[in-house]
């Protein structure tokens, strides 16, 4: 499917738990993208993240509400402070869980070729480039890492790894240096329209899926507050 078929997915999930606000509904989320991750390996990793960063939601929300409610429970703990808890940290994992494992579908390469005729040029290259970052960067510490074990090196201790991180910037702006040549003469700051050489399929399916998804967000959400 076309990346942006996907977004609006993984967007309209969250939107929709947000605004149910329902501990049911964020179980069901959940559990859907479970499902997900169960049959795809794509989304596994991502699903499995997700799943870390609500783990330190559960417990921080459980601080700042468990213990300040009105109706006695346990120990330090009260029944409807530990319910608001409960209910902020399905929602924050339920959301965390169906961006990440939903976009995790998105292709970067098919998503800037979609959206570089619709966008403006630099506000495209200046997304893409950031979400490149960290790839780019992971690359090239794998680099320096493999050149100074070459030369003897020992890579492990935590004095050698902050070695790495001068080389590492360097690096990384010297390559900037490298792409902006290139782009000034493929005259990315010319105003005007732009055409890609192999564009990504927008079939009638992924706009029919895109208008079901946010149509069925729109009757989800008056659902939700009625």
């Amino acid at each position: 499917m076309n990346p942006l078929t996907y977004l609006t997915l993984a967007a309209s999930g969250v939107i929709f738990v947000l605004v149910a606000d329902s501990l049911a509904v964020s179980a069901v989320a959940w559990g859907l993208c479970a499902l997900v991750a169960l049959f795809f390996s794509t989304p596994r990793r991502p699903f499995l993240a997700a799943n870390l960063l609500g783990l330190p939601a559960f417990i921080g929300f459980g601080l700042m509400y468990a213990p300040f409610g009105q109706e006695p429970g346990w120990w330090i703990i009260t029944r409807d402070g530990l319910q608001i808890a409960l209910s902020l940290g399905s929602r924050f994992l339920a959301a965390t869980t169906i961006g990440l494992t939903i976009g995790s579908f998105v292709n970067l390469d098919q998503l800037m070729r979609t959206v570089q005729p619709r966008l403006p040029a630099k506000l495209v290259y200046v997304v893409g480039a950031t979400a490149r970052l960290l790839p780019l960067a992971r690359a090239r510490w794998l680099t320096i890492q493999q050149v100074r074990a070459s030369r003897g090196v020992d890579v492990s201790p935590l004095g050698a790894k902050c070695r790495m991180i001068l080389p590492l910037i360097v690096g990384m702006v010297d390559d900037a240096a490298t792409r902006a040549r290139p782009l000034q003469r493929t005259g990315i700051g010319e105003p005007g329209p732009r055409t890609v050489l192999r564009p990504v399929p927008d079939t009638a399916l992924d706009w029919a899926v895109r208008l079901l998804a946010i149509a069925a967000l729109v009757v989800g959400c008056w659902w939700a507050v009625h």
